[in-house]
């Protein structure tokens, strides 16, 4: 938690991945970070709501954005997460 409670969504381990994962400076997606992320997602409590978070952050950032990425990161872990849950809340 840091000031006022606004937490920051890339501290968190799926956060952590998909910051990496969507960096803009990346030629073309990472299958390798795309798969850890879905991992995450599957096997940790708070792994959607994290990666929800995160992916939201990046998509509003103004500075790296390299939209097809992030685009391609959330479908990959939509695709692989059957949570109905988590796809629904997704931010698209």
């Amino acid at each position: 938690m840091s000031l006022f409670g606004v937490s920051n969504p890339f501290s968190t381990q799926v956060g952590q991945k998909i910051e990496s994962a969507t960096d803009g400076s990346l030629p073309s997606e990472n299958w390798t970070l795309n798969m850890e992320i879905c991992d995450i997602i599957n096997e940790t409590e708070d792994g959607p709501k994290d990666a929800i978070k995160a992916i939201k952050r990046r998509l509003n950032q103004a500075a790296g954005k390299n939209y097809t990425i992030v685009m391609y990161t959330l479908t990959v872990s939509i695709i692989d997460h059957n949570d109905t849950a988590y796809v629904e809340s997704c931010p698209v």
